[in-house]
């Protein structure tokens, strides 16, 4: 799994500096894999994971997409169908994303999108694979 940032104006950056420049030296030698490094945007979908595609039958046309995005935990496997088998990107905070690392596509770039302290906290446990304490 792959990890890119997304940085809201809200994140008390002052609690978090130095857990994200943890995360950031930890991350430092994180790569894209070759096929991901080698797109070109040229035609990009954002998928949502409400219902509005069930039974709609456009996953060969969401798959015809070079990139398609996918939002928090919007399942794939078994909606293929109607949503697609293509995952090249999933952003998503910590409240929506998928909670089984197995679940996550293998070639797919993950995108936290923080908003809170808390957000790279629970990143950081991903990153260190630490148990979470609540």
């Amino acid at each position: 799994m792959l990890f890119c940032f997304l940085l809201s104006d809200s994140v008390e950056i002052s609690h978090t500096n130095n857990l994200i420049k943890a995360i950031l030296s930890a991350t430092k030698d994180y790569r894209l894999t070759p096929a991901l490094d080698s797109l070109s945007c040229r035609r990009c979908i954002i998928v949502g994971n409400g219902g509005i595609l069930a039974n709609k039958s456009l996953g060969l046309k969401i798959d015809d997409y070079d990139i398609v995005i996918r939002l928090n935990s919007a399942p794939v496997k078994g909606f293929e169908k109607d949503v697609g088998g293509k995952t090249t990107m999933r952003i998503t905070y910590p409240e929506g994303a998928i909670q089984k690392p197995e679940q996550y596509e293998k070639d797919s770039l993950f995108v936290l999108a923080g908003f809170k302290w808390q957000d790279f906290k629970w990143l950081k446990y991903i990153v260190y694979k630490e148990k979470v304490v609540r």
